[in-house]
């Protein structure tokens, strides 16, 4: 009966150290989510960036135009709303 208590004992550091350990792994795991989690906002936020100064340039770019060619961008402009106009019309 002695053994047998023993290896109760035994079995219960046993689960007490394996408990440690799957709570010890969780963390781990929980850590490295929340950084790559982190990572993933970064490089979004640095895409995002990028993004809005490319549009932010084209918008520039853009605007020089039309006012280095006012007549040009009136007319382009004038022509390409009434072709759609008339794509649109056939349709219905």
């Amino acid at each position: 009966m002695a053994d047998t208590s023993a290896e109760i004992n035994k079995l219960r550091q046993d689960m007490d150290a394996l408990r440690a350990d799957v709570k010890s792994l969780m963390n781990s795991l929980k850590d490295m989510g929340v950084e790559r989690g982190q990572e993933a906002v970064n490089r979004a936020r640095q895409a995002g960036e990028s993004l809005m100064e490319g549009a932010e340039e084209l918008h520039q770019k853009a605007g020089r135009h039309i006012s280095d060619r006012p007549l040009t961008s009136v007319l382009s402009s004038f022509g390409l709303g009434f072709l759609i106009g008339m794509l649109l019309d056939r349709r219905h």
